[in-house]
């Protein structure tokens, strides 16, 4: 076995394998194409590398000076006393920041103010005083990170208070070049008034991960390099890192099927971990419907089960020298350094802000319109949704677009305009099958549970089927061969209710002409035929296709 040798293999070899297993696709259709306008290869080699410049790992290792990260979930309550009681028993099981939002229904005054001064004075803290940057001066010291501090420097020595926040433009549909233009567009605007070394040192950064894995770990990494890079463009050759903060993304996060928010949260975490996070939020999966003890303790231990059984906050850059990660951070890098460059042609930063929503409320239109046609999947929303899941209870604002919201829309307005529906096979059940399991999955994801008719009935029995059971819309599925012979026949016979076919057909306007409702197939906007078939249940379009 020592003797035994391997021929080496190379690129092409592997390209020639891989194109035996396509049969008729072409190789190409392994690529994918990103909301960044990315193309990803199936297959990354160290020769990938050699675009890339030498130093890209090292500049993110060194901007780091520990693997380690801080836990910083959130402390919610009502009161002030509420949040005493949630920041105490949070801290006592694993929180490592205390993370508070100052919000106006908290009365702090007295020996409340006196005990959250201590606890925020003792500990580390990422402190949002955005509505009242006056709270402040209520302490003597703070140790962390501040929003709405408005940059002042007010008299902490060791707290950050000028705040880059690239989750902004990700709330509002951003990608990832997105996100790092507008940090720089940030700096570059801060930068301006002030001293640079001093704004370099008491500057901060957050950012929303979301689910796409890998995409996310680039992103962080790619900041890293492009902080170095804006640093030597105002003349600082080492410019000191600055803390970056992820928070889990509610983006993907859905009201329907909320325990799958688990899964989506857990995964955004590890990114934000693997993208080297200095400190984490991860929010809880009942964000949208209201947080409990119980949610948040899972939250929390997401971040302390990827400490303690991981042991992944021991490994120094996990993801770097991957040549697929680094490979995704150049690319980032790149894009983001020449939008950057784009932008800063404008004159004036309201100017490059209304350019960076443009572009992120044109990459929502992307990102929704490729769940809409399940080209990306939302489980339990898009694909796989569960008919039994019910919307009757409120839906907590939040200042993320959600890919979801659409759904949920359809959810509740379905709820509310029954439209009895029933799919009608014809033929044998094998041959079927597939195509009904689709237009069910179809209807169910926009909100809609049909029946399944008894197969193969005559024109004479659907109608009497169709009355007892009071539907209002049939969707016919066969095969190939079924379709092209009964629809017409049916159509004929001109039913009371407006009728579907599941396919595309060459057929299809003459049977439109001959009084076909319309037709459910795959890479349909689900979006686009549920407003129909709103309509259809408001009665705000007749069941006859005129």
């Amino acid at each position: 076995m020592k003797e035994t040798t391997f021929n080496p293999a190379n690129v092409s070899d592997w390209e020639q394998a891989a194109i035996k297993t396509l049969k008729n696709k072409s190789f190409e259709s392994l690529s994918t194409k990103t909301l960044e306008d990315i193309i990803l290869k199936p297959l990354y080699t160290l020769e990938d590398l050699n675009n890339i410049p030498s130093n890209l790992t090292s500049i993110v290792r060194e901007s780091k000076s520990s693997s380690d990260w801080l836990i910083a979930q959130a402390v919610t309550g009502n009161t002030s006393k509420e949040i005493l009681e949630d920041l105490k028993e949070s801290a006592s099981k694993g929180n490592e920041i205390i993370f508070y939002t100052l919000d106006t229904q908290h009365n702090w005054k007295g020996p409340e103010l006196e005990e959250l001064k201590s606890l925020l004075e003792g500990h580390t803290v990422l402190l949002d005083v955005t509505i009242d940057p006056s709270f402040l001066h209520n302490f003597n010291n703070l140790n962390g990170l501040v929003k709405g501090a408005n940059g002042e420097k007010l008299h902490f020595s060791n707290a950050r208070t000028y705040f880059l926040d690239a989750s902004f433009i990700h709330k509002v549909g951003g990608d990832a070049v997105s996100e790092l233009t507008s940090v720089l567009v940030q700096a570059d605007a801060l930068s301006d008034t002030r001293d640079f070394s001093e704004f370099s040192e008491r500057a901060f950064v957050q950012f929303s991960i979301d689910t796409n894995f890998f995409m996310e770990i680039a992103k962080l990494r790619a900041f890293r390099i492009l902080w170095k890079a804006f640093g030597e463009a105002h003349g600082i050759e080492d410019i000191a890192p600055i803390p970056v903060h992820a928070e889990t993304s509610l983006r993907s996060f859905s009201a329907l099927d909320s325990n799958v928010n688990i899964l989506r949260a857990g995964n955004s975490a590890l990114s934000a971990v693997l993208g080297g996070s200095d400190s984490i939020t991860t929010y809880p999966h009942d964000s949208l419907i209201g947080v409990n003890s119980t949610s948040k303790r899972i939250a929390r231990n997401m971040q302390l089960v990827l400490k303690e059984e991981t042991h992944i906050n021991r490994v120094f850059d996990a993801s770097g020298g991957s040549y697929y990660i680094e490979t995704l951070t150049n690319e980032l890098v790149e894009r983001s350094w020449s939008y950057f460059l784009e932008l800063m042609k404008e004159d004036t930063l309201d100017g490059r802000n209304q350019k960076l929503i443009e572009r992120a409320e044109a990459k929502w239109d992307e990102e929704l319109e490729s769940l809409s046609t399940r080209k990306k999947s939302l489980i339990g929303t898009n694909v796989y949704a569960n008919p039994d899941d019910s919307l009757e209870y409120q839906i907590n604002p939040t200042d993320y677009k959600r890919l979801a919201g659409p759904f949920e829309q359809l959810r509740k307005a379905f709820h509310q305009n029954n439209l009895k529906t029933a799919i009608v096979p014809y033929g044998i059940l094998k041959e079927y099958k597939a195509r009904m399991d689709f237009v069910s999955g179809f209807l169910i994801a926009i909100g809609i549970s049909p029946l399944i008719a008894p197969e193969n009935l005559k024109p004479f029995d659907l109608q009497k089927w169709i009355d007892e059971q009071h539907i209002d819309y049939v969707v016919f599925v066969g095969n190939d061969e079924q379709t092209n012979g009964l629809v017409p026949a049916l159509l004929k016979e001109k039913l009371s209710v407006p009728m579907d076919v599941a396919g595309k057909f060459e057929e299809y306007e003459d049977w439109l002409d001959a009084g076909l409702f319309g037709r459910i197939y795959a890479g349909q906007s689900l979006l686009d035929k549920a407003k129909e078939l709103l309509m259809l249940a408001k009665k705000e379009v007749s069941p006859e296709n005129a």
